[in-house]
């Protein structure tokens, strides 16, 4: 059971865009005009390039990475997110979106990767996670190949991987168009809901063990945004919540992991048919684990899914 919830944990963490380099002639061309017709110019970044990560770590890249190792699922989203897929050249065994990423080379776990394996691709660039094991990327960095930890915890953690993956892949501008997209659609949900009356949720991440998605998790963040008021916030990160407990709260809506079990299962299971969501049918199960567990651009379809789910009446 730990183990399972330790794999759904470990998707957390970040990655950026795609950009054009607008060249002018130093003497007959014109500044660029703020007109909305004129052509947008980006500057790249400077290398070589110093970057604070999500450790407080100062790691200075001395080029711009052609060959990138990512060793978090979430981050390979970003990359390919913002147009630098193309440079990818090692994932770990766990990857599997973009579709794309499934032909690039596997490079262990998100926990203890194969270092040989890692070296073997000849990165420019490694971006790890915390679970990444420290000696492993101590080893990394002293061959001389940098390491950039990324480990976002809430959304606004996920803006800012973005910024640090577009600033060290060249593709600024196209990771500002992500974040101001997702930070729309956020909105456009949000507003929608904010003034409903709050539904008290429980989400069920397992049921052997009632485990749950507590206070300081992405699902109970998304939760908050979509209207929604998580019964389990007392608790911390993936927590077993007690029976009694839940039955206490009496939530009016259970939402449930794909692999936990199906609505039908859990509303005739013990404790959860004594429940509120139970009796009036209102147990959903999210389309996929990773729209709300990984802190990628697509977090925000795991927002609009939960929201629908609670507000159904807002989205009509």
């Amino acid at each position: 059971m730990k183990k399972l919830i330790k794999n759904i944990v470990v998707f957390i963490i970040v990655a950026v865009l795609s950009l054009s380099l607008v060249s002018c002639s130093q003497t007959t061309k014109e500044k660029a005009s703020t007109n909305a017709n004129s052509a947008k110019t980006e500057v790249k970044a400077t290398f070589p390039l110093k970057i604070t990560d999500f450790m407080g770590r100062q790691v200075t890249i001395k080029k711009e990475p052609k060959r990138i190792v990512s060793l978090s699922p979430s981050t390979t989203e970003l990359i390919y997110a913002i147009g630098a897929g193309k440079d990818v050249v090692g994932v770990t065994n766990y990857d599997d979106y973009p579709p794309e990423v499934k032909s690039v080379a596997k490079v262990g776990g998100y926990e203890g990767p194969n270092i040989e394996a890692i070296m073997a691709q000849k990165p420019d660039i490694v971006f790890a996670s915390n679970l990444s094991g420290k000696d492993q990327m101590e080893t990394i960095e002293k061959s001389g190949i940098p390491v950039v930890v990324l480990e976002a915890q809430n959304i606004n953690q996920i803006y800012d991987s973005i910024k640090i993956l577009g600033e060290i892949t060249g593709n600024v501008e196209k990771g500002n168009e992500i974040i101001s997209s997702m930070k729309d659609k956020i909105k456009e949900i949000n507003d929608k809901v904010k003034d409903l009356p709050k539904v008290n949720v429980f989400y069920v991440v397992d049921t052997n063990g009632n485990w749950t998605a507590s206070k300081g998790t992405f699902i109970d963040e998304l939760i908050t945004l979509a209207g929604g008021n998580n019964v389990a916030s007392d608790a911390n990160g993936w927590a077993q919540y007690s029976m009694e407990k839940l039955i206490q709260k009496n939530p009016d809506v259970i939402i449930t992991s794909p692999h936990a079990a199906n609505a039908n299962e859990i509303k005739n299971m013990a404790g959860y048919k004594d429940t509120k969501a139970a009796k009036d049918g209102k147990i959903f199960v999210i389309s996929n684990d990773d729209i709300v567990t990984k802190p990628s651009n697509r977090i925000v379809l795991g927002l609009e899914e939960i929201a629908k789910d609670l507000h159904p009446e807002a989205f009509k």
